[in-house]
């Protein structure tokens, strides 16, 4: 039988994100009809949970604090009480997490994974590397396997009450922490609001001026589209850094996602690449992001973007 844990903090601002993340994960990787089971960490009883493709066989939380090395010790009891071959986290605490608990466990671990496929004793998995230039393979021999899935711009996934009743573990014993001297929470910025726009406008450098994108910002406004930015353009302070799109910015889904004057580089392109339909406006026909466009134009960003709003 091939048992799955998936491991999320359901008292964190990102935990539907992360969930969707997760789902999506396991949809990509034909894994929903496998036996999956919960694991929250919770102040409190779960009643209302995202729903997951395939459903969820159990769900189970533990109380414990938001210390990582409570948290892992905790996680490392559960795998020999219950024995899950493959564990999957997400957000940015997913990655710590995967790799310190496979070290505890003797088994393998592998961080910002975007697909995964079980073959008898072997996980194969995919990622991007070398900056999304290239996607790696790598096979897993060594369980259990523990799993950071990558971050992506999945549909926020629905809520219902929980399908089953959730069952409270009990640690034999919480970590011992009092070599920590001191610990703290840095507060969790709100989702962003590009992470549920339907339609997204990205510009790049070739935007030209913060003036110029003032005057992009209303034509969004009127073509209903949320406007997101490369990095050059939040590096030359002409919009906020929460507009950033790309690897280290929001990576979004939008039903048309229109990218003017972006040049196209991968750390870019892998904030956009799960929109549905993307339109790309550049003056240089052999810019990188016409590659990754569904419809592409070469002329002024500016002249075709007053020409879009007017038609619309």
């Amino acid at each position: 039988m091939m048992n799955i844990a998936l491991i999320l903090d359901a008292d964190a601002p990102g935990f539907h994100t992360q969930a969707s993340q997760i789902n999506q994960f396991l949809q990509r990787s034909q894994l929903t009809a496998t036996s999956v089971e919960l694991w929250l960490f919770s102040d409190e009883v779960p009643q209302t949970l995202p729903r997951l493709g395939g459903g969820v066989a159990q769900i189970r939380w533990a109380s414990v604090s938001r210390l990582a090395e409570a948290r892992i010790a905790v996680l490392e009891q559960m795998w020999h009480a219950f024995e899950p071959r493959l564990m999957l986290f997400a957000g940015e605490e997913g990655g710590e997490w995967a790799t310190r608990l496979a070290y505890r466990c003797g088994g393998s671990a592998c961080c910002a994974v975007e697909q995964a496929q079980i073959n008898g004793a072997e996980c194969r998995v995919t990622k991007a590397a070398y900056g999304n230039h290239l996607a790696a393979e790598l096979a897993m021999t060594q369980e259990p396997w523990c799993l950071s899935v990558a971050r992506s711009g999945a549909a926020r996934v629905e809520t219902g009450p929980s399908p089953v009743a959730a069952q409270r573990f009990e640690p034999t014993s919480i970590a011992d922490t009092k070599w920590l001297l001191y610990s703290a929470s840095s507060p969790q910025p709100a989702e962003s609001s590009l992470s549920r726009a339907r339609y997204v406008l990205a510009i790049g450098e070739g935007v030209g001026s913060a003036r110029q994108v003032a005057n992009v910002r209303q034509l969004a406004a009127r073509i209903g589209a949320e406007v997101g930015a490369s990095r050059p353009v939040v590096m030359n302070a002409w919009c906020k850094m929460d507009r950033l799109l790309g690897m280290s910015g929001a990576i979004i889904a939008p039903e048309v996602c229109i990218a003017a004057g972006v040049s196209g580089a991968p750390a870019f392109a892998i904030g956009i690449r799960h929109s549905k339909l993307i339109v790309a406006i550049n003056q240089d026909p052999q810019a990188a992001i016409f590659a990754q466009a569904d419809v592409g134009i070469v002329g002024d960003m500016h002249e075709v973007l007053a020409a879009l709003a007017k038609a619309l």
